[in-house]
Order: C-alpha cells, then structure tokens, then sequence
C-alpha cells in the first residue's frame, strides 16, 4: 500500500489524548488515524444505507396505504386474515 505523508490540526486537548492511548495500546498514531478513518467512513455508509431503507420502507408503507384506499376492502384486517376467511369460507 503507498502511503502519502499528511499534514493535520488537531485541537491540543485531542492530541494529548491521542498520545496517551497509543501509549497505553502500544500503537503508532498514523495507525490510529487510519483505523479509526476506517472505521467512521464505514459508519457514515452504514447510516447512509440505513437511512435509505427506511425512506424505502416509507415510501412502499404509503404506495400500500394509497392502493388500500382505493381498493374496495373497508376493513381493517390483514391480507393474511382475509386469505384465511376466505379459504376458511371455502371449505
């Protein structure tokens, strides 16, 4: 892996503390960064995914309430309830 050399800001307070935990983990600060750049980039996409699904989830809840509203059922029972009246009514 080609590694290019940065330069960062990093608040006093949040360096002292970065010290101390590669101290107290016996690794190197550029490691640290790393993990740690991996780690939150895969967090943002995980919420990204997440976030999309959820409007997705949105998105056909209501597509489903809007084909209920225009379909003649007026109750309030799930699809699962009126298959098993009706296969009931059946036999």
């Amino acid at each position: 892996m080609v590694s290019k050399r940065v330069n960062i800001t990093i608040p006093e307070k949040n360096l002292q503390e970065i010290n101390e935990f590669c101290i107290e983990e016996g690794i190197g600060k550029s490691q640290l960064i790393r993990e740690a750049t991996v780690k939150y980039i895969a967090g943002k996409k995980d919420e990204k995914r997440l976030e999309e699904k959820r409007k997705n989830i949105e998105l056909a809840i209501k597509i489903q309430d809007e084909l209920r509203q225009k379909n003649k059922f007026t109750t309030h029972k799930s699809a699962v309830e009126l298959i098993r009246e009706l296969r009931d009514s059946r036999l």
